[in-house]
């Protein structure tokens, strides 16, 4: 009788404890714009959840969204600030004028609607250079008044936000990045690059571009997004926010895309 006990407790045991893990699945809830990230309403500065606003600097006009508590803007910076530049890549420019803009005659027309496109590529280190500590003026003036570059921590935050439980990395960069696939196909054609940054969902209307950065010389990489963060990582360096298939933090490469998070 007590050998048929323990074989009894021996073949019950597995079965509750894998009722129990089928029973957790249940509890995981699924990740929904509509929680994160409505596109009606209004958010807790008193906007409408989604609009535009200008920069009163040089009246230019950005989109903006509303993620959790957090107000971003869903297009990359394009002030005309120090140290910054839009891409001269002859070879970007003639891809992007080839797949996305039809009404230029000349290259300096494709140039600067790349420019509206995919923002300037900006350096917030001191003097302007690769390495070094973040120049704190320019750092706290370069994004238009009532925002700011985010931290580390503010990316992270909204990483979090545009994640379920059971969510991976993948889930979150393919939510956070634009749905139009030509900007992407432009990356997929760039010479002796990796076919490897794929358009995402964008279901909180962020609109991350394969925007990617610029290295000294002037020439543009473009397989991902490359955007800067304000939080220094040593001496040398600040934290990047790069975004292809994935989401990671790495240190920055010279000159980087900016998207301004609202104070």
């Amino acid at each position: 009788m007590k050998h048929l006990i323990k074989r009894t407790l021996l073949f019950t045991i597995p079965l509750v404890f894998s009722a129990c893990i089928f029973d957790s699945d249940d509890d995981v809830e699924p990740w929904e714009a509509e929680k994160v990230c409505p596109a009606e309403g209004t958010n807790i500065y008193g906007m409408p959840n989604r609009g535009s606003f200008t920069d009163e600097r040089d009246g230019q006009t950005y989109k903006y969204t509303t993620i959790g508590n957090q107000v971003w803007m869903a297009e990359n910076l394009r002030y005309d600030a120090p140290y910054s530049t839009c891409s001269s890549d002859t070879s970007f420019i003639r891809q992007y004028c080839e797949l996305v803009e039809h009404n230029c005659e000349t290259m300096q027309c494709c140039k600067e609607s790349l420019c509206h496109n995919f923002g300037r590529y900006y350096s917030i280190i001191e003097n302007g250079n690769r390495f070094g500590l973040i120049d704190s003026v320019l750092a706290d003036t370069i994004c238009p008044k009532g925002w700011h570059i985010p931290t580390k921590e503010e990316w992270k935050i909204l990483e979090n936000a545009m994640k379920a439980s059971d969510d991976n990395n993948s889930d979150v960069a393919n939510r956070m990045k634009s749905a139009d696939t030509i900007f992407f196909s432009i990356s997929k054609l760039y010479p002796n690059e990796h076919d490897r940054t794929l358009a995402g969902t964008d279901n909180c209307a962020l609109s991350i571009l394969p925007s990617g950065f610029m290295y000294e010389g002037g020439r543009t990489l473009i397989f991902n997004a490359s955007i800067l963060s304000s939080t220094q990582k040593n001496s040398d360096f600040v934290y990047v926010v790069v975004m292809g298939n994935t989401v990671e933090y790495i240190s920055n490469v010279y000159r980087n895309s900016i998207r301004c998070v609202m104070d």
